[in-house]
């Protein structure tokens, strides 16, 4: 595994990159870095190249300020610079849970470096009014008491009801491994994910396979609530892992890494 860098807007993105193979890059989500993809990208990385950016204001992409442009399309456009950096011609990105909001916003301006896309416990819905309640709250806790102690305060939520119960250990390991982020980085995801407009349109106008990987225990992204668009692009692959809340690659990694992979060699075929 090689570790890269490239410049965008000044700023500096690190990121991965192994295997041989078509290309594939997976976007982490709100509170991680590329590290949750590790036993998908040893699935992976035998048949396909990988490439594993950490999201600006994340592990190998600090940066001293945020833009005052800062977005999810701000990151949809890192991810073109990335693709455009490395002289990708085609791939699929999967984002994970805030690394879909960025995947669906890709997906809809740089449709053209495309073969496919992908929502891992992630959708095209914006935040509700009770979501961005949430998200403030969160804010107003993040500057009081941190970000270190915002996430591990918040993490436990993330997974099922099963994984809870049965594999507390997990959740524990989950925890310890969580990078550093500054306020400022958590603060701004949380600004950009409540402003983030609603794409759900963008899923009956695109001829791109999509692929949705939920959990029937999803508190983040409810099973109930994302279904009905899973329905609506004309090339949708739909896995619901049991017992699994919204952290797929780690509660029910064999499941989630055999659904990736099934997507990717029915996109590549």
């Amino acid at each position: 595994m090689e570790t890269r860098s490239f410049e965008f807007d000044k700023h500096q993105v690190g990121y991965t990159k192994t295997g041989a193979g078509p290309a594939v890059i997976l976007l982490h989500g709100f509170g991680e870095d590329h590290h949750i993809f590790k036993s998908t990208v040893a699935a992976l990385e035998k048949t396909y190249t990988v490439y594993t950016p950490d999201l600006l204001g994340t592990g190998m992409s600090l940066v001293n300020t945020f833009p005052s442009n800062f977005s999810i399309e701000y990151l949809a456009d890192s991810t073109a610079a990335l693709i455009q950096h490395e002289k990708i011609e085609n791939c699929v990105v999967l984002g994970h849970s805030m690394g879909g909001y960025i995947t669906v916003a890709f997906a809809k301006k740089y449709p053209q470096y495309l073969k496919g896309f992908g929502f891992l416990h992630s959708t095209t819905l914006p935040d509700t009014p009770i979501k961005i309640e949430n998200r403030t709250r969160g804010i107003s806790f993040i500057q009081k008491f941190g970000a270190a102690t915002f996430l591990e305060t918040t993490a436990p939520n993330l997974f099922g009801s099963f994984t809870q119960k049965t594999y507390p250990q997990l959740i524990t390991e989950f925890v310890q491994s969580i990078p550093a982020f500054s306020n400022e980085a958590l603060t701004c995801y949380y600004q950009a994910m409540m402003a983030r407009p609603d794409l759900t349109s963008f899923l009956e106008t695109t001829s791109l396979p999509v692929l949705y990987i939920l959990g029937d225990q999803d508190t983040p992204v409810a099973l109930e609530d994302t279904l009905p668009q899973t329905k609506m692009p004309k090339r949708a692959y739909l896995y619901v892992l049991e017992n699994c809340g919204h952290m797929g690659m780690l509660e029910q990694p064999t499941n989630f890494n055999n659904a990736v992979l099934d997507f990717l060699d029915k996109v590549n075929a």
